[in-house]
């Protein structure tokens, strides 16, 4: 090429690069979705995570026949070193308050599925639920129960999905003297939520709940008031259907309906 075809090719490009115009400016958007993006991406690392975890414990447990050994505890402890950790939360239970899905005093390696579990699903609920809940941590007693916490309150998340156990859901009504709303939704193609708003030990205290069935399971995801300072849940209904729709929250459902977290349901919760 010669000094003349040179500059020609150099004249060019710097028209084009003219008319293209000034980027624009990206930073108002990506405040705006910066924490709901970084909840999607620990989300997908979570995921690789728990998949490869299930996958490695399968995969040795066919080439050993099924007998045990150190295979699936390594595959853990890597999985678990990619993954993101919360650091769980310790609540002592109230009295007389029987906590279910207990961790302690299982086996080393149903503890550690449980536990990795409760990492997926706590990324997945904050991701689901508004900033106004806090980072969503697991509570270290059990795998059924969360907590987040936002400008000095505490809020309670309890997220089930438990074996179906013969009982029709609860039905979805309205009874306004105890602040109790219920309206149906569709969740995903062929899953119908009751979403569920309702006083909680004070008419000046409210909840915020979603039932639904999923395969062979039941579903519950509830934000609890924080009663101590006498703050209700800061997500609404409407709130609560958007985010779990576009989170990943029904992966980690499908997970706990193939390979059960909680034992089968003896009593209708939430509906």
């Amino acid at each position: 090429m010669t000094d003349q075809d040179a500059l020609l090719v150099k004249d060019v490009m710097k028209r084009a690069a003219d008319d293209l115009g000034p980027l624009p400016d990206l930073v108002p958007e990506a405040v705006v979705r910066g924490r709901r993006r970084r909840a999607r991406t620990r989300l997908a690392l979570t995921t690789s995570a728990f998949g490869a975890v299930t996958l490695g414990v399968l995969g040795a447990a066919v080439l050993s026949g099924g007998g045990s050994g150190p295979g699936p505890a390594s595959v853990t402890e890597v999985a678990a070193a990619q993954a993101p950790h919360r650091t769980p939360v310790h609540v002592e239970p109230s009295p007389g308050e029987t906590m279910e899905g207990g961790l302690s005093g299982l086996p080393a390696g149903e503890r550690q599925r449980l536990e990795d579990f409760q990492q997926r699903a706590a990324v997945a609920l904050d991701e689901a639920l508004p900033d106004t809940v806090g980072e969503i941590r697991p509570v270290d007693s059990t795998v059924a129960r969360y907590q987040g916490g936002a400008d000095g309150n505490v809020f309670t998340v309890d997220f089930t999905v438990r074996p179906v156990g013969g009982r029709a859901p609860e039905e979805c009504r309205n009874v306004p003297q105890k602040r109790l709303t219920c309206v149906k939704a569709e969740l995903a193609e062929g899953v119908e939520a009751r979403l569920r708003r309702a006083a909680v030990n004070s008419m000046q205290t409210t909840s915020t709940s979603m039932a639904f069935e999923f395969g062979n399971s039941t579903v519950l995801i509830s934000v609890s008031p924080d009663e101590g300072k006498g703050v209700s849940a800061p997500v609404t209904v409407q709130q609560l259907l958007d985010g779990v729709r576009a989170s990943g929250l029904l992966d980690v459902v499908r997970y706990a309906d193939e390979h059960p977290v909680l034992q089968k349901q003896v009593s209708v919760q939430g509906g």
